[in-house]
């Protein structure tokens, strides 16, 4: 009897193993989503970007947590003691990245972080940087070609910023040869935000296995071409109408940089309630008259997204599903 009241436990056990969901198993998060601190009462990390993401994630079955730069300059938080990677995809927003770090606000990322970072990718870790903001931490060059935020406040449209890469400028270092460059024209000056048709590349791993269509409507606003210096591998997803590239994959070490410059995974209502904020309380902090936040009131209601926030819903998905895989190989 009391063997048979033993087996009973023990399969007991397995069967409610196998009934607990994935998350409740797992001592781990899968996906790791940064949102940097506010500073001066500011948010400057795009929170739209990170509870999209954390929704997309849910819907792939992923676990995800939230930190800030205490996280990412925590090597152990990374790595287990055996070098394993403890996540499998990091996550950075849009938003001001020069204010993300240590040397700019007294708090933020510092140079162990960038470390993290890098070696995290380059062990075969997977990173999405979204818009203009997350990929110009790891390119070499960025070229912004708009005023910086004090040039804008005094209404000096016409300046063009020739700038070194966040980890560059800051760490010494970086993982993509090469310049982001933006805003589009069709952008300028930002934040002007549009919905951009995205021409994707029907050869690329993500749009094949998502079977995704060969013109996605996407929200921009920053979005920086991918300009690879010569031998700087990229495996182009997506192009802007001028050619350039719109979404790419980098290759650092054993792991991949998804560049991602438009914001494929904010739509729907989020993406109209998204745009109005950014083209009235951003656009007035980055120096808007009142004329000119009119105007980018009015021009919200005139372009919607022409196809609907599914097939950018479906790339962003594609995308996360991508990184997910290749980090688990």
């Amino acid at each position: 009897m009391r063997r048979f009241l033993l087996f009973l436990l023990v399969l007991s056990g397995i069967s409610l193993q196998i009934l607990l969901p994935r998350q409740a198993q797992s001592k781990e998060e899968e996906v790791i989503l940064f949102l940097p601190d506010k500073f001066e009462r500011v948010n400057v990390g795009n929170p739209e970007d990170i509870s999209s993401y954390e929704a997309i994630a849910k819907e792939l079955g992923l676990s995800t947590k939230v930190v800030n730069h205490q996280f990412i300059n925590e090597r152990e938080l990374f790595f287990g003691k055996d070098g394993r990677r403890k996540f499998k995809v990091l996550i950075l927003p849009g938003g001001e990245p020069g204010r993300w770090f240590e040397q700019v606000t007294g708090r933020g990322i510092n140079c162990q972080g960038v470390n993290n970072i890098l070696s995290f990718i380059e062990s075969g870790g997977s990173v999405i940087a979204i818009c203009i903001c997350a990929p110009s931490l790891f390119s070499t060059y960025y070229d912004w070609v708009n005023p910086n935020l004090k040039e804008a406040q005094n209404g000096e449209w016409h300046k063009t910023n020739h700038l070194q890469g966040f980890f560059k400028r800051f760490c010494g270092v970086d993982a993509f040869k090469g310049t982001l460059r933006g805003p589009q024209e069709s952008n300028r000056p930002y934040p002007k935000t549009l919905f951009l048709p995205i021409r994707m590349n029907p050869e690329n791993e993500i749009v094949k296995e998502a079977n995704l269509p060969l013109v996605i409507h996407q929200i921009v606003v920053g979005g920086g071409s991918i300009l690879p210096d010569k031998g700087q591998p990229l495996d182009v997803v997506g192009w802007f109408p001028n050619n350039t590239a719109a979404i790419g994959v980098v290759p650092y070490g054993k792991g991949r940089i998804i560049m991602s410059n438009p914001h494929p995974n904010i739509t729907g209502g989020l993406a109209k309630e998204w745009r109005s904020r950014i083209m009235s309380i951003h656009a007035r902090r980055w120096g808007w008259t009142e004329q000119m936040v009119r105007k980018g009131e009015k021009l919200i209601e005139e372009t919607p997204d022409p196809d609907g926030p599914e097939p950018d819903w479906a790339l962003s998905k594609a995308m996360l599903s991508y990184a997910y895989k290749k980090a688990s190989e």
